[in-house]
């Protein structure tokens, strides 16, 4: 009996550190930057200054996944990334890549990231999702 229940917990073991290291991580994509409109409203700057995409067709794409619509009024979760892999972030204009960017879970705290347009500069950007970034607001 000492040796059954010996191999179970080293079963159980090593089945929980293979968890761990192959679990998955989230991504919290923040809602686009809202343009600036002057008081009549006759006159609006993109809400990310740097970045112009004159059809206003701005998509998101995380490695092979397809491309989905950047997220205009709330953050959208991106779930499921492998937490030991590469992953690759692209900004799409008409579907044609823009800006992109990799990063691997390792680079942020508690496996969850907050990717966003930086309203300055019109860059995309990541942090971790614990710091201070209240603009990204997954409910995951």
């Amino acid at each position: 009996m000492n040796g059954a229940l010996s191999v179970f917990l080293t079963v159980l073991t090593a089945s929980t550190w293979l968890l761990a290291q192959h679990g998955s991580g989230m991504v919290c994509v923040a809602a686009f930057p809202k343009p600036v409109c002057s008081v009549s409203e006759d006159i609006c700057l993109s809400g990310a200054q740097g970045f112009s995409c004159a059809s206003g067709d701005v998509s998101l794409k995380v490695d092979s996944r397809k491309a989905v619509p950047w997220p205009r009024k709330e953050s959208m979760s991106v779930t499921g990334l492998a937490l030991d892999k590469n992953h690759r972030v692209a900004l799409l204009c008409d579907s044609k890549p823009k800006q992109s960017f990799k990063f691997r879970f390792s680079e942020v705290k508690n496996n969850e990231a907050c990717v966003f347009v930086n309203d300055l500069y019109g860059a995309v950007q990541l942090w971790s999702l614990d710091k201070h970034a209240p603009w990204c607001k997954c409910k995951e």
